[in-house]
């Protein structure tokens, strides 16, 4: 056997739990770890193809992050006269992750994620639900980072209507009201501990209740982990992704989610994990505004980077100069010079930030609402001269004003001779008042996960499937190898669909 990697405390597995210290053992067919996106796609697609389906989930209820779903394909976008050629995405997709992702996962994905967001879609805009399906506009329109649509936005569903949340939230509702109706069980409030092996074949898992009494689910069927990440699990990310600890923040929720528990289920099980350094999901959102792309500073006051960059590139950017956070500068000017970029530039956190639509531009009633938000708050400055903003900054005065200068004369010259940005976007900063704007890299989550073959089956160290073990989700790896592509914005919402969906019709004996 092909030795194990040397872990922290978290990889030493405890003593099994015999069953009979379970106050209450429950039979199944299929067993879901984990009621998040890809967990109740995964038991509402086994459920309605006959399975018996238990789900053990660790909170209250369901649990839904984030707003889009990024697929290639789907009939929404067909109505909208756009089309992704798979092939094309596949091989951009396996470049930007370094050639570290698993292709057959990758293409997968790629020509199945239209028949799962077609079967979503089916469900979700049912007259009981109604929930309306919107395709995400904002795109990058860069030669080098650039983006392509297939981002699904939901609106005015269930959830929404009683005020209970948004987003996702709207996607998941239908599936937990359809897999009540087809009699899957829900066991909330209920932590896995670790997994029940019958010689190699994982039979079921063990946890632990509300109420702190051990409990069994035995699965005939098979046992899908779909737990999460490893974010919020400081001591796995020192072993398994140390850049996910040097963030200014992690907005991984709810708080206590993404421990590594599933994870760590497999790993005691015998499951491998993919080469580290994980993959992360990273948005410059930690002060929750748009950096754009004129000036980035360091806290000593000078350039760091090609500004004219996306979501992972700006976050790891500012993570490369040993800080939480940099600056953002701007002039008197903003509101025209902002949407001046858009043409070439644009995305999340550029300047149109979660626009609803196809083709929606600048919103500068919402950006309006921000600026006064971060000058409340301390997280913008603003000044006359570019002395006295350096000063408000806390940055060396002398550096400041030297690189602001420099800047403006590479503008004025039309050629960025530092880090060579588009001439495109060489807009100079010459207006007063000026303003500074913080932003630092927020970690939404870890996305590498155990090692899995293109059937979601969990893997050993010599590549062979785990008997009975599944994972899905961002408790899988193979997506990405060394960072996010955010070619498909949503993509890893996307995933957890397509897969969940693929393997809850597999499990239940579909094709």
């Amino acid at each position: 056997m092909a030795s194990r990697r040397r872990f922290g405390e978290w990889a030493n597995a405890p003593e099994t739990i015999p069953l009979s210290s379970c106050g209450k053992v429950f039979e199944t067919e299929v067993l879901v770890v984990g009621a998040g996106i890809a967990g109740m796609t995964c038991a509402f697609s086994a459920a309605e193809c006959g399975a018996k389906v238990t789900v053990m989930e660790k909170f209250g209820t369901y649990t839904a992050r984030g707003f889009n779903i990024g697929v290639v394909n789907s009939s929404l976008m067909k109505k909208a006269g756009l089309h992704n050629d798979v092939d094309e995405v596949v091989r951009e997709w396996i470049k930007r992750c370094g050639n570290r992702c698993d292709e057959r996962i990758v293409r997968l994905f790629a020509e199945k994620s239209e028949a799962a967001m077609d079967w979503l879609l089916a469900l979700v805009t049912r007259p009981e639900y109604a929930v309306r399906p919107e395709l995400q506009g904002c795109i990058y329109k860069g030669e080098t980072y650039y983006e392509i649509y297939g981002s699904h936005m939901f609106y005015d569903g269930p959830v929404t209507r009683a005020g209970k949340g948004r987003g996702i939230c709207d996607v998941l509702e239908p599936m937990y009201q359809e897999c009540l109706k087809l009699g899957t069980t829900f066991l909330f409030n209920t932590s896995l501990l670790q997994l029940i092996k019958d010689g190699d074949q994982v039979a079921g898992a063990v946890a632990r209740d509300v109420d702190g009494d051990l409990v069994a689910v035995r699965a005939s069927g098979g046992v899908v982990l779909a737990t999460g990440g490893i974010g919020g699990n400081d001591e796995m990310c020192d072993d398994l992704c140390p850049v996910a600890n040097k963030v200014a923040a992690k907005i991984c929720g709810p708080k206590g989610c993404d421990n590594g528990d599933g994870h760590r289920a497999a790993y005691w099980a015998g499951a491998s994990f993919e080469d580290d350094n994980f993959a992360t999901i990273m948005h410059p959102q930690a002060h929750r505004h748009a950096s754009f792309c004129f000036l980035f500073v360091d806290p000593n006051g000078r350039r760091f980077m090609n500004e004219d960059s996306y979501l992972q590139g700006r976050s790891l950017g500012v993570i490369k100069q040993g800080v939480k956070y940099c600056w953002s500068i701007l002039d008197a000017d903003w509101r025209i010079k902002v949407p001046a970029t858009l043409p070439y530039g644009g995305g999340l956190y550029w300047g149109n930030d979660f626009p609803i639509g196809k083709g929606t531009e600048f919103q500068l009633e919402y950006e309006e609402e921000k600026m006064e938000w971060g000058l409340r708050n301390g997280f913008t400055v603003t000044a006359d001269t570019p002395e006295e903003l350096a000063e408000k900054m806390g940055v060396n005065v002398d550096n400041f004003v030297n690189t602001l200068r420099s800047y403006n004369e590479m503008c004025g010259r039309g050629r960025d001779t530092e880090f060579g940005k588009r001439k495109e976007l060489l807009i100079p900063l010459d207006k007063p008042p000026f303003f500074a704007r913080q932003f630092g890299p927020a970690l939404l989550s870890v996305v590498g996960g155990v090692k899995v073959d293109d059937r979601m089956r969990v893997l050993t160290s010599e590549l062979k499937p785990i008997p009975g073990l599944y994972a899905i989700g961002n408790t899988a790896g193979g997506r990405y190898g060394v960072d996010y592509p955010m070619l498909l914005p949503g993509n890893s919402h996307g995933t957890a669909l397509t897969f969940g969906y693929l393997l809850g019709r597999e499990l239940a004996g579909q094709k």
